[in-house]
This record gives C-alpha cells, sequence and structure tokens, in this order.
C-alpha cells in the first residue's frame, strides 16, 4: 500500500509539473529573427505582423553625417556610405515598437537586438539608453535582468538564476512583453561597450537589457557570469547547441540561403537572424506554425496548435484595380445609414516581392456595382505613402491623393499602417474624411471629400491589381468602440468580376 501511494504521489506531482509548465520557457523557444530589420524592404511593423518576426536588430550610432547629435538619442543605420533606414533615430524605432504594442498588447514576446556601433559618449551613456527605452516603452513592458534574479532567490549572478532548479519565464508569462539585448564585440576587456555599459558587471542586473557578447569558442560561455545572452556569426553555430545545453540564449547571424538554414535549424539555436524578411519569397526562412504562433518548440514540445493572441482579419484577393472608372476588388461590409460612423484599423502588407498598387482599404460606398461612388483610406501593398481614393459620380473617373502623415526624418511614410476614416450623413450627401497616423492615436488628415447620396456600404476592401492572390491584414477593426472580427460584416462580395477572394479572423 505505501508503494502505491508514493506512486501516486508521484504521478500527481508529475501532473502539476506538467500543468505548470504548459508552454516552454523562452530559452526552448527557436525564432526567425530579422537581420538590420531597419534595412529591410519590410517596414518594422509589417515584420511583426504581417511577416511573424518577434526578434529584430537596430544598428545605433552616435552620429551620422549631416545631421546634428541629439543628446539621449541614436541614430539607426548600418554604416557610413550605407545609412538606409525605415527610423531614422532610435526613438522612431521604438515608436513603431510602442505603436505595435498598443495596437496588440497581448502579442509573444519581442526580442530588441540593440548593436553597439559606438563606444558610450557624454549625452549617450549607459543610463541615457536605458532611459530613452523607458521613456518609449514602460518598465512595465520590459522583461529585464532584475527579473531574473527575482525568479531565483538566494542567487547572485544571472548565469545561476537560469540554471539549476531555475530556468527562464515561459512563453505564456513573457506575452506583451519586450527584451532588450545588446551586442557590439565581447567583454573580454574591461573597456569594450558592452563591459561599460553593465561596469563590468557590478550594474548587470540593473539595467534595461542584457549583454549578448560575440562567442567564437565554448570557453567564452562561462567567462562571465552576468552574460545568458550569446551572439555568433554562422561560422561558429555549432558553438548554439552548448549554449543552449547551459540554459543560456543564443543567436546565430548571417543565414541568408536556404543551405545554411537547413544546417542552423538542425541545432539548438534560439534566433536566427536572416535578412530574408518575406515568407512569400523565401519559403525556407520560417518559423511560424500554420496558425502564425511565431516560434518553434524546442526539447520536445508540440506547439503545431499554438496561437498568438491578436485582432486581425485577413483579407486574400484575387482581382483587378481599385481604380479608374470601374473597381475590381474584394469587399468586406455592412449597410450603415447612421449619420455619423468612424471606423478604424491598422493595415499590414507584404511590403515587399509584391505588386505595389495592391490595396487595403476602409470605404464607404453607395452600392456594390463595379462603378459605384466611393470614398476609401488605403494602404498601398508597396512603396506608396497612405492615400485617399474617391469617386463622386456613377462611372466616373477616380481621383487619389498621397499625403506625408509625420515628419520626413522619423520613420519612412510608406510603412505608416494606421487609418481611420470618419462618414457623415447629412440627409442628401455624404462628407467623408480619410485620416493616417503612426501611432493609432495621434491623427492627421489625409484629405476629405462630400459625395452626393448615402454611401451605406461600409468597411474593408482589398484589391491585387491583377496580380494574382494577394493576401492583406486588418488589425483591430472597429467602428467607433466595437471590435469587428470577420464574421461581423454580414456582406463579403466579390466586385467587378474579380476572380476569388476570402475573409477571415487571423493570419492564414
Amino acid at each position: 500500500m505505501q508503494l502505491r501511494v508514493s506512486i501516486l504521489v508521484a504521478q500527481c506531482a508529475l501532473f502539476v509539473s506538467a500543468v505548470a509548465q504548459a508552454q516552454p520557457v523562452y530559452n526552448e523557444l527557436r525564432q526567425k529573427s530579422s537581420h538590420n530589420s531597419y534595412q529591410r524592404a519590410e517596414a518594422l511593423l509589417d515584420q511583426l505582423v504581417y511577416h511573424r518576426i518577434r526578434s529584430i536588430e537596430l544598428d545605433i550610432h552616435n552620429g551620422k553625417t549631416g545631421w546634428s547629435k541629439v543628446a539621449g538619442d541614436w541614430f539607426v543605420y548600418h554604416e557610413d556610405g550605407d545609412t538606409e533606414t525605415t527610423c531614422h533615430r532610435l526613438s522612431d524605432c521604438l515608436d513603431e515598437l510602442r505603436a505595435f504594442h498598443l495596437a496588440n498588447p497581448r502579442h509573444e514576446v519581442v526580442t530588441v537586438w540593440v548593436d553597439l556601433k559606438d563606444a558610450f559618449e557624454t549625452g549617450r551613456l549607459p543610463q541615457d539608453l536605458d532611459a530613452l527605452i523607458t521613456a518609449k516603452l514602460p518598465a512595465a513592458w520590459i522583461f529585464k535582468p532584475s527579473e531574473v534574479m527575482a525568479r531565483c532567490a538566494g542567487v547572485s549572478s544571472l548565469q545561476a538564476a537560469v540554471t539549476g532548479a531555475c530556468t527562464w519565464p515561459s512563453s505564456t508569462e513573457l506575452q506583451g512583453r519586450f527584451i532588450f539585448a545588446l551586442t557590439g564585440g565581447d567583454v573580454s576587456s574591461s573597456t569594450s561597450k558592452l563591459n561599460t555599459y553593465v561596469s563590468n558587471g557590478t550594474t548587470a542586473t540593473s539595467r534595461m537589457g542584457f549583454v549578448a557578447p560575440d562567442l567564437t569558442s565554448t570557453s567564452g560561455i562561462g567567462t562571465r557570469q552576468y552574460a545568458i545572452f550569446f551572439n555568433m556569426e554562422s561560422p561558429y553555430a555549432s558553438l548554439a547547441t552548448s549554449v543552449h545545453l547551459a540554459n543560456f540564449v543564443g543567436r546565430v547571424w548571417g543565414v541568408n540561403d536556404s543551405t545554411t538554414w537547413s544546417n542552423v535549424a538542425k541545432l539548438d539555436v534560439n534566433h536566427i537572424a536572416t535578412d530574408k524578411v518575406s515568407y512569400h519569397a523565401d519559403t525556407w526562412a520560417v518559423t511560424h506554425n500554420s496558425l502564425g504562433w511565431p516560434f518553434q518548440c524546442l526539447d520536445g514540445w508540440n506547439c503545431a496548435s499554438n496561437q498568438e493572441q491578436m485582432d486581425v482579419i485577413g483579407a486574400e484577393v484575387n482581382s483587378g484595380d481599385l481604380w479608374n472608372s470601374s473597381d475590381s476588388f474584394l469587399f468586406a461590409h455592412e449597410t450603415n445609414s447612421a449619420v455619423t460612423a468612424t471606423w478604424t484599423a491598422s493595415v499590414s502588407t507584404p511590403n515587399s516581392h509584391v505588386d505595389e498598387w495592391g490595396k487595403a482599404c476602409l470605404m464607404a460606398r453607395a452600392d456594390t456595382a463595379a462603378n459605384a461612388r466611393y470614398f476609401a483610406i488605403c494602404r498601398a501593398a508597396d512603396n506608396h505613402k497612405l492615400r485617399i481614393q474617391y469617386r463622386t459620380a456613377t462611372g466616373g473617373a477616380s481621383s487619389a491623393a498621397e499625403v506625408d502623415i509625420v515628419p520626413a526624418d522619423t520613420v519612412d511614410q510608406e510603412s505608416l499602417s494606421f487609418l481611420q476614416l470618419t462618414v457623415t450623413y447629412d440627409g442628401t450627401q455624404t462628407c467623408a474624411s480619410g485620416y493616417g497616423s503612426q501611432n493609432g492615436t495621434t491623427w492627421k488628415l489625409a484629405g476629405s471629400k462630400c459625395i452626393s447620396g448615402l454611401l451605406a456600404s461600409q468597411g474593408l476592401a482589398a484589391s491585387s491589381h491583377g496580380s494574382g492572390k494577394m493576401k492583406l491584414l486588418f488589425t483591430n477593426v472597429k467602428r467607433g468602440s466595437t471590435l469587428y472580427r470577420a464574421t461581423s460584416f454580414p456582406n463579403k462580395n466579390l466586385i467587378g468580376g474579380a476572380a476569388s477572394g476570402r475573409v477571415f479572423d487571423g493570419f492564414f
């Protein structure tokens, strides 16, 4: 009897443990990481929403030729002579992350690799970097070294806090959080950039970010007890297995062809950094599952059914153009004869390797005839600013205007994704206005137009410009404060001979 009781107790303990560990912990996740994310053809928000990436890299410099330094801020670019960027300063890039979080507060953890290109200097010291990060992303949103220590009572180092009886938080615990990991050399010298950030380890547990030194041999793993992230160029990828066995986190960069990806993916690498962001163009560079959950799981976890908690409506369409005197597009809509209605959404597009004139719009339309009167605020699939479009007379020509929403030295105009449409009917005509935003909070008017009659058909419009199937994503679709799902729209029509289309919840 005693033996049976012991077995039952052990079985119960295993069951409780399994329930407590219902999801893999952070260093049991493998994920695609975009290398030099600010320099890719895809905007940061499209990488995060459309391309299912939760690991990005920002290179920061103290100065930039032709620009004045700003105290407490850094410039984001690769190097002199290669300064292309979608977000000009670190503060601008952090604004993009803030906008993503506010639109998707339950997102899976986002890891931000900050590559220090220059040494710290007056006006740009470690405390200034932490202050800038927390000015844009409140400290409660960030998983910090101090929290690693707090999870493991009685330990005296970060390495000890994730080993032995202690470990990382689960993916569920980290939802809605950001992790910052600083790269930029090793920690062999007391004057190195990473050691300066953590005062040779004395401030490692009080900083906002972790240091991730370069790793070229296994001997470097245990050298500094405050390093639990490691950065490896692809020729040293095999070291990632040792990093993982030590219960730390490894990133391998320079994985830009299918063979290298395949080889690296056989190892216990947590972050596979690549220039190949678009999963349409490079189908081998993928870690998301069939539901869009952005990770793969190591150590035997089954994550095939995991999903991310984001309110996304997808539209896949094969159509002609939404333009000229007759339109061809997919229209998910309802009939709304209210005096005033306000629609908002964030639109994500492939943003590369796509027909640039595909469009995703918030639209108010007289009816479902291909030549009907309408007004819309749209985001093009690539290479264009936010735009309004309208047709004032049935069968008449379409007109459009593209506008600058944010200052030129902040983020690319084409990367802006937040749309707002207001519609007011006075019994005779409908006056509509389209607005754009960088953050979904502060709006700028893109343009207005009054059109005779009632534009009662209101909702989401998507077109592919004759390029075959195209997918476009609408996040947090709302009329007023009411959140919409795909089923909220009673009508889903193919207009003007569009070949096919579907509207669905989620990413795929």
